[in-house]
């Protein structure tokens, strides 16, 4: 046999084996007997006959509720001092890790960042 022959062989086998030994192919079944029988019209369709604004449209609909608080729009919940704290202790550590020249720009230049975040959180 050559290889083509054997992969053929091989592919039929496997989709015989999924198709007969499927036990999952009963689980879209529509008599299943787990079936619940639900009233056909429900008390609150039968309020509401007849075509509706809401029925107009064929979108997908999702419910966004309103932020309640503005802070959660805010991002993390900083203040711009805070973040600038952050980002100058960032920026020092960086230039620790970086070296030399370049680190020390960089650390000088987040002491810089982070003192004036310090001087506007402490005003």
């Amino acid at each position: 046999m050559n290889v083509r022959s054997r992969a053929a062989l091989l592919s039929l086998s496997v989709f015989a084996l999924v198709v007969l030994h499927a036990p999952a192919s009963h689980a879209q079944s529509l008599m299943d007997s787990s079936f619940v029988n639900y009233p056909a019209t429900p008390a609150a369709a039968v309020q509401n006959v007849g075509p509706t604004r809401a029925s107009l449209s064929v979108a997908a609909r999702t419910n966004i509720q309103p932020l309640t608080s503005p802070s959660a729009a805010s991002g993390a919940g900083l203040t711009q001092p805070q973040a600038l704290m952050i980002v100058g202790g960032a920026a020092i550590l960086v230039g620790a890790i970086v070296g030399d020249t370049a680190g020390d720009v960089f650390m000088v230049g987040g002491a810089v960042v982070g003192l004036y975040g310090l001087y506007k959180y402490l005003q």
